[in-house]
């Protein structure tokens, strides 16, 4: 079983290591959305992780600004994605915007942002920094016949049923089976997976069960 992680890049912000998952998140679903109900949400980054973050916070959140370093979203994020983005009402997009410091007692309260063009600070009230800057799968190590994504992530499931190892297999490939059948990958190391804590402990304990089904029908 491959369960190897991600490694996650940081917020380059004063005081975020004090708030990592008590304000400071790396992905946003259904549980950060109640948190940010009616709330004001900052998220950083331009791709389409970002994006999607944006829409999907959009719908509960009272206001979701996007802080992107760079003068357009156009770049990293998918036209189609940019569009939808831009048209949401409740999002607003800081350009040449970065997180400086963060603030709060127990949990996140406040972030400061500059304008890197104008130098002009101004104070955000937030319960929710999300940092959607990238993140590098651990993955280097694995030999070819593991495939991966284009952002180096293990391909499970039915995205692997046409490697060739499973061609010739009379089995199919379970939910978190890799390319090569009895191999496994578990939690952030996965594409397509939730990247949260509690789901990577689950996918493990299914992964288990699948390891020991493999073994029990070889024998």
């Amino acid at each position: 079983m491959i369960a190897t992680g991600a490694d996650y890049r940081r917020l380059n912000a004063e005081g975020r290591e004090q708030f990592e998952n008590m304000g400071v998140y790396y992905a946003a679903t259904a549980m950060e959305g109640q948190l940010c109900r009616n709330e004001t949400v900052v998220i950083a980054g331009s791709g389409n992780s970002a994006g999607q973050a944006a829409m999907f916070l959009s719908d509960g959140a009272a206001k979701v600004l996007l802080v992107i370093r760079g003068k357009s979203i156009a770049n990293k994020m998918s036209d189609y994605l940019a569009r939808r983005v831009q048209a949401r009402e409740n999002i607003e997009i800081l350009y040449q915007t970065e997180i400086r410091k963060m603030f709060g007692g127990k949990k996140l309260e406040q972030i400061e942002l500059e304008n890197t063009q104008t130098g002009e600070r101004r104070m955000v009230r937030t319960p929710a920094a999300f940092s959607m800057i990238g993140a590098k799968p651990c993955t280097e190590w694995l030999p070819s016949e593991i495939e991966r994504d284009d952002k180096g992530f293990i391909k499970t499931g039915t995205s692997v049923a046409g490697a060739p190892a499973w061609q010739e297999s009379k089995h199919q490939p379970g939910p978190l089976e890799t390319s090569l059948p009895g191999i496994f990958a578990a939690g952030d190391v996965r594409s397509g997976s939730v990247k949260r804590c509690a789901a990577a402990v689950g996918e493990g304990g299914m992964a288990i069960a699948g390891v020991q089904i493999r073994l029990a029908s070889s024998s």
